[in-house]
């Protein structure tokens, strides 16, 4: 026998699981050999290792030692085909996605296997026929037990694979149609030397493969032909001796070789019985054919030729797209309810929230004297009473005096009005508080005289101020605490010169704001957080679940097997996810533009590139929660725990607090927390959002960008550890 004629080849196969030092043996020191153009029936109780034999020929698992070769290579290495388009695979679970039809469920497989639709809907004729699938239309959850496995074991044979890997294919097939699949397997192992391995409860039914291997406990037994096998042991069935096998053995994983017959290690020429040998001048013609059709997973394989991996890559993105969109439309929409992490949201809680507001950037403008430094000559009299007259001087230095106490205020100094304007334009500091020339005569002369005081005198002696009205929390209790100066800066002119208490009656001017307006409507302003959070989160649910599902249904597996590579599956769901994202957030700005007639000062399509970068992050959230945990409660824990401290330490948490009748922003958190939180993904992407609603701003300001480079920062965070699980899921 030549080597071209063997399919699959497994020496000293050894693999447990657990620790070395207490192995749970699975295989232990198993040898096969599968040849071209033969049934290989694989027997054994559940447990016995078949499933775990099966993934490793499939290259899903690796052995602890020992070799295995598929069509003369290692399942994985490149030009191997497996997986890929050499292998049909059909798992013991159903491992189909029931949202899609049978139709849509043969075209996915097919797709993946870089077939034509032409030839899918050929081959799904014939084996419409041959497996009396159900009606094309009929969805997967709506078909029968033998259905769905019928269904299964047509995408294991769409593409016509050379190697076909059959794990209990006809549990809970009715008898005639049992019959039916092994003369199909037959005659198709003699026409197209398709080899074939197919585990099998109905040990009887095995006598119609080539050969049988016999398995227990993670060894094989024997491996020979039905026939040989029964008269070797000399009974009349295979069941019989493998009950014999079974008892020699016992429970030991241990094999004694001596307790064996010795033909059951020198059944290499049995195996052959009845089995066409083909010619190596035959295969190797046929091997750069079939390389030619092959599709390699490995995107570093650089051998491949380019085209053809760009071809089966985008036709494999396709289907998996097809798939999602499929799944998406069909899946009833629901609201997950997730447990909270109490300890750690009431600490976000407690440091966040109740705060008194810090380092509030205030410019201070005065024309009354020249130096700042005036202010704190200790020889300044700013108040002086003589024969029951009261002269002001320089008091505004008072009013300055007044601000100094207050920690929570950072007063900027500027020498003219134009320098403090343009910095509150730029939003670098709050706003600015202006005193006029002669303002402390003028206060004097207001004091004195009242309401007939000259129009000049009533102007110059009101200190104006001016502030940003975007951020209505910030803005009204600096202007509280602006407010309070004043008045306390009255009293001490009421006290010492022993005025009446009607002077503290003066009026602050507080002038048009710098943006915004002082009668914003609370709507406006918290309508840039809600959105950003809500298509966020919206996004994060919304795919929290989706590798998982996938993986327990083993639609990954029985992808992965075909060939499909987890970046390819990755990817298709970034491009599914963009998409709805971009459709979700352009409906978003339409129906709160149109129908609450909201307005925006900046580019409407700025605005939706900005929404839709935050859904598409909080989309990949979703999908590394998905990677990275094992079930849906690990991902319903990881997504709550990450929602409650985010909302709370963010932007959002505000207008909740606004609601229920308190007002903490994010100046209230300490200063290491508050650099901590800013870089949350949707913290500065929603001040962007109302800079260019309110203010009109671009994509060159820095308070703009510097929103999408951290929503693009966490884009690419996430898409690493994405990159990370998947490989490792592998």
């Amino acid at each position: 026998m030549t080597s071209s004629a063997t399919a699959v080849e497994v020496r000293n196969g050894y693999k447990y699981y657990g620790s070395k030092s207490n192995p749970k043996i699975v295989l232990n020191y198993l040898n096969m050999s599968v040849l071209r153009g033969s049934i290989y029936g694989l027997l054994g109780a559940s447990g016995c290792g078949k499933t775990t034999l099966l993934s490793c020929l499939v290259g899903q698992r690796r052995l602890n030692t020992g070799d295995v070769r598929v069509f003369g290579v290692k399942p994985g290495m490149p030009g191997s085909g497996v997986p890929g388009i050499r292998v049909g695979y059909m798992p013991q679970e159903i491992a189909l996605v029931e949202e899609m039809s049978v139709r849509e469920t043969i075209y996915y497989f097919g797709r993946i296997y870089g077939m034509t639709d032409e030839r899918i809907y050929e081959k799904f004729k014939n084996l419409c026929s041959l497996l009396q699938l159900p009606p094309t239309g009929q969805l997967i959850k709506k078909c029968s037990g033998g259905q769905q496995r019928r269904v299964s074991f047509a995408c294991a044979l769409i593409h016509d694979p050379e190697l076909l890997i059959l794990d209990e294919p006809t549990v809970g097939l009715d008898p005639e149609l049992r019959e039916k699949i092994w003369e199909f397997l037959i005659e198709t192992t003699r026409s197209n030397k398709l080899a074939v391995i197919i585990t099998t409860h109905y040990i009887e039914e095995a006598r119609q493969a080539n050969c049988i291997g016999l398995m227990r406990n993670g060894v094989l037994l024997a491996e020979d032909t039905p026939e040989n096998i029964m008269r070797r042991f000399e009974v009349n069935s295979v069941e019989e001796a493998f009950l014999i096998l079974s008892q020699r053995q016992g429970d030991s994983d241990v094999i004694d070789v001596a307790q064996l017959p010795r033909a059951d290690y020198q059944a290499t020429s049995a195996i052959c019985d009845g089995v066409e040998v083909i010619d190596s001048a035959i295969e190797k013609e046929s091997s750069i054919k079939d390389q030619l059709e092959m599709e390699d997973s490995n995107k570093e394989h650089k051998m491949k030729d380019l085209r053809e991996w760009l071809f089966i890559t985008r036709g494999r993105i396709k289907a998996l797209m097809i798939k999602n969109f499929v799944q998406l439309s069909r899946q009833p929409s629901g609201v997950v309810f997730m447990l909270l992490f109490p300890l750690i949201d009431l600490t976000c809680f407690y440091l966040a929230i109740g705060r008194t507001p810090q380092d509030l950037k205030v410019g201070l403008v005065s024309e009354e004297f020249s130096k700042w430094e005036t202010c704190h000559d200790p020889q300044l009299r700013m108040v002086s009473a003589f024969n029951e007259t009261c002269y002001l001087s320089n008091t505004s230095c008072l009013y300055v005096k007044e601000l100094e106490a207050m920690n929570h205020i950072n007063r900027i100094f500027y020498d003219n009005l134009e320098d403090a304007y343009r910095d509150a334009k730029e939003a670098d500091i709050l706003g600015y508080v202006y005193v006029p020339h002669n303002f402390s005569q003028s206060m004097q002369i207001l004091i004195e005289y009242g309401r007939n005081a000259d129009d000049e005198d009533i102007a110059n002696a009101e200190i104006a101020v001016r502030l940003d009205m975007t951020d209505r929390q910030v803005s009204l209790f600096l202007e509280q605490k602006l407010r309070e100066a004043f008045g306390n800066y009255l009293k001490t002119i009421i006290n010492e010169c022993n005025l009446p208490a009607s002077v503290g009656n003066l009026p602050i001017n507080f002038q048009k704001p710098i943006y915004g307006s002082e009668d914003t409507e609370f709507q406006q302003f918290v309508a840039p957080g809600v959105i950003m959070t809500m298509v966020f989160f919206l996004a994060t649910l919304m795919t929290a679940s989706v590798f998982i599902s996938e993986r327990l249904d083993g639609i990954w597996d029985r992808s992965l097997v075909a060939g499909v590579s987890t970046t390819q599956m990755l990817w298709a769901h970034l491009f599914t996810q963009l998409i709805i994202m971009i459709i979700q957030s352009t409906e978003v700005i339409v129906f709160v533009g149109l129908v609450f007639d909201t307005y925006n000062r900046g580019s409407t399509l700025l605005l939706i590139f900005l929404l839709s970068l935050n859904s598409f992050c909080g989309m990949l959230f979703g999908l590394l929660i998905s990677v990275w945990c094992k079930s849906h409660t690990e991902a319903n824990f990881s997504a709550t725990g990450a929602f409650y401290p985010m909302i709370i330490l963010c932007e959002y948490f505000k207008i909740i607090l606004y609601i229920i009748g308190l007002l903490w922003p994010l100046e209230g958190m300490p200063t290491y927390l508050r650099k901590i939180v800013v870089f949350f993904p949707f913290t500065l992407s929603t001040t962007s959002a109302r800079n260019i609603i309110e203010k009109g701003w671009d994509l060159t300001h820095p308070d703009v960008y510097n929103g999408f480079l951290v929503i693009l920062a966490w884009i690419i965070i996430f898409f690493s550890f994405c990159m990370i699980g998947t490989k490792r899921n592998t």
